[in-house]
């Protein structure tokens, strides 16, 4: 009797992985993949306001997380529009700032991630990079730099976000 019904739960368990595998493959082969929203927390916000290298150019840039894949975290930095004064800043709309994302996670322990940006006067210039968090709980704090200093002054405001990356 017990082998019976082990014998029949086993046949239901194939039946209904080949029923299922078979419905997730016929669906569009050319679909990529969905990136997945990150839960976590963040004390005050996620937007970074911060000025740039030249003629007093300024603004605000909003940060995301998702999570493309297992163990990896993307941060997606978009700007608000940045703003200037001056001749120079009519001759060349663009700030750079310097980014640093500064991780700690199960794989490393305050790793810093540079990233350069240049934003202009225009509203939805993304910078999008990947970081190798790993699976669990991860600490990112974000800040702007100064872009054309050889020591790191920091230049604005920053946030820390705590996320649980899946």
């Amino acid at each position: 009797m017990r082998t019976y019904f082990r014998s029949l739960v086993a046949a239901a368990a194939v039946a209904a992985a080949v029923v299922t595998g078979g419905l997730a493959a016929a669906g569009p082969a050319s679909a990529a993949p969905k990136e997945t929203p990150i839960r976590g927390l963040t004390i005050y916000n996620s937007t970074l306001a911060t000025f740039g290298d030249h003629d007093f150019c300024r603004g605000t840039v909003a940060a995301r997380f998702t999570s493309p894949k297992r163990g990896i975290t993307r941060l997606t930095l978009t700007s608000n529009g940045f703003i200037g004064n001056g001749a120079g800043w009519k001759k060349n709309p663009t700030c750079r700032v310097l980014v640093i994302a500064s991780q700690t996670s199960a794989t490393a322990l305050y790793r810093d991630i540079f990233i350069p940006a240049a934003f202009g006067a225009k509203r939805g210039q993304t910078v999008t990079r990947d970081i190798r968090t790993g699976s669990g709980l991860a600490q990112l704090a974000v800040a702007p730099y100064a872009a054309n200093n050889p020591v790191r002054v920091p230049q604005g405001s920053g946030f820390t976000a705590y996320l649980l990356v899946p």
